[in-house]
């Protein structure tokens, strides 16, 4: 189980590349775990700073979330990130018992890691050293 941040799903719906290579793979080796909050700011990020239409937005977030595990995020991870936002990335990944998250934030990928779940940049996942 991997959690997607939503740094990556922009950049992987807009500018494809990297971004999108390492959903793909996500996609073809194991399982994608995502939470309402993280999916909400894809689609604001999209369409407020990109002026996709909303069919737009829905369409591409359905091609890659086919087959995602959904996860309730009820706020029990607090101030662990310095951004609160990044929590319920955290929360999500906790939840879903996911082994790794994907990500480029700076304030995610100082932590390194979570309860034991890993922390990494798109590159380092595509290049196979996350999960060793």
């Amino acid at each position: 189980m991997i959690v997607i941040d939503s740094g990556v799903w922009v950049s992987a719906i807009k500018f494809g590349r990297l971004p999108r290579q390492a959903i793909l793979k996500v996609i073809s080796l194991d399982q994608i775990a995502i939470a309402d909050f993280i999916e909400a700011e894809v689609v604001s990020i999209l369409e407020e700073k990109f002026s996709f239409k909303p069919e737009e937005t829905r369409q591409a977030m359905q091609i890659f979330l086919t087959g995602a595990r959904r996860v309730l995020i009820t706020n029990e991870v607090q101030n662990v990130c310095r951004d609160p936002k990044d929590d319920h990335v955290l929360e999500c990944a906790h939840k879903a018992e996911a082994q790794l998250i994907v990500t480029g934030d700076k304030d995610l990928l100082d932590l390194g890691s979570f309860e034991g779940i890993r922390i990494v940049n798109v590159r380092t996942y595509l290049e196979g050293a996350a999960l060793t």
